[in-house]
């Protein structure tokens, strides 16, 4: 073979090299988008109804997929799938459960932003609990769709519940810009028939998170926007604050007085954990607020049943009971509006701050009732 026959057949060889090379390269990438494609399929599907940091219900993983109805239970279906998992809609009693409660505090258990990883399906189960202890609830803020799916579920259930939502405030904007449009987007979805009123943060004056001036500029801000939607039904806007922060400033700026009031640390013993929160609610929020004509309600009291002790008060299941028998049964005989604190015990408090933070429920957080808890019998109104 001669030089010149050499380098023609050299260069041939090297073509077909470069072209077999470009056609393995190109079979590579294809395949290498198929699995990425497959993976990227499976965990989306695996993650529908959940929330990642955008606050929107993903519609193809609503309850009433498949049903020209848009009522999973028209045609007397009792359950829906939610996530390729049956989700029952039958309320079964419980007969250590009673409606004694004027209404409660809840958070959705797993619903911490951005850890988001509670189900539409667990809010359900959380409202059929609630719902046998009372017709109101009150939650703590926008993201892991903990309000809107809790209006949800009171809609699937066919109950007669209201809610109370919170924009949670503290420091950061952002944080408020986005509950804001969520709660927004949700009163444009759900209405507010089933609303009792709109929270603009909570404890915000006593954690110093932002002045009261920047405070009630957003209740006035938000009472506006929801108000000027066209719903027959006046809602009304407040934020929720220490008993004690409550002056003419807070009473101005708000529709109602949202005051939490905690005996556990007023530190009194239980046994006079009742009448320490009356006197201590009328003389700081009851009275202002009459003056200019408005009510007054206790947003926060409860008991917790762990945690380091407060002067003369102990966190024990026994002194929850105790709390129970006497502060419910006198404020449902006074007729006083308060919401419980709270439904469930929050383990995320406890690893973030301390045992006590995270041991306020009735209920641990796999909803289990305390053991020893008997609730009382006087129910509410």
């Amino acid at each position: 073979m001669g030089h010149s026959e050499k380098s023609d057949w050299l260069k041939s060889q090297q073509k077909s090299q470069k072209k077999y090379r470009f056609i393995v390269a190109t079979i590579g990438i294809i395949v290498l988008l198929s699995v990425l494609g497959g993976v990227g399929y499976v965990y989306m599907n695996k993650n529908k109804g959940k929330i990642n940091g955008d606050n929107n219900i993903d519609i193809s993983n609503k309850p009433n997929d498949g049903k020209k109805s848009g009522d999973p239970t028209a045609n007397g279906e009792t359950y829906f799938t939610w996530d390729k998992k049956p989700v029952d809609l039958t309320i079964t009693p419980n007969p250590s459960l009673k409606k004694v409660f004027y209404g409660i505090n809840y958070g959705p258990v797993n619903a911490t932003f951005p850890w988001c990883t509670n189900t539409l399906g667990d809010v359900i189960e959380d409202v059929k609990l609630i719902s046998q202890l009372t017709n109101r609830i009150r939650l703590y803020g926008m993201d892991c769709h903990m309000s809107d799916w809790t209006l949800e579920a009171i809609k699937l259930l066919k109950l007669d519940m209201t809610i109370v939502p919170t924009i949670w405030v503290d420091n950061n904007d952002t944080t408020y810009q986005r509950q804001h449009d969520t709660l927004i987007d949700m009163v444009k979805k759900y209405g507010v028939d089933n609303i009792d009123g709109v929270s603009v943060g909570n404890e915000v004056l006593f954690r110093k998170e932002v002045t009261p001036e920047k405070l009630f500029g957003r209740l006035a801000d938000v009472r506006q926007e929801i108000n000027s939607m066209g719903f027959k039904k006046k809602v009304p806007v407040f934020t929720s604050d220490l008993g004690s922060n409550v002056d003419a400033a807070y009473v101005a700026a708000n529709d109602i007085m949202w005051a939490n009031v905690h005996p556990y640390f007023g530190g009194v013993p239980v046994e006079q954990a009742s009448q320490w929160t009356f006197e201590f609610f009328d003389e700081n929020d009851v009275k202002p607020a009459k003056a200019v004509g408005k009510d007054a309600i206790i947003s926060e009291v409860g008991w917790p049943t762990a945690g380091a002790s407060e002067g003369a008060a102990v966190a024990s299941i026994p002194n929850l009971q105790i709390f129970l028998n006497t502060f419910i049964c006198d404020a449902n005989k006074l007729k006083y509006k308060y919401y419980y604190f709270e439904t469930f015990d929050t383990p995320w408090k406890e690893r973030t701050w301390t045992k006590l933070e995270g041991s306020w429920g009735i209920f641990y957080d796999d909803r289990s009732l305390k053991p020893g808890i008997t609730l009382p019998d006087c129910l509410a109104g």
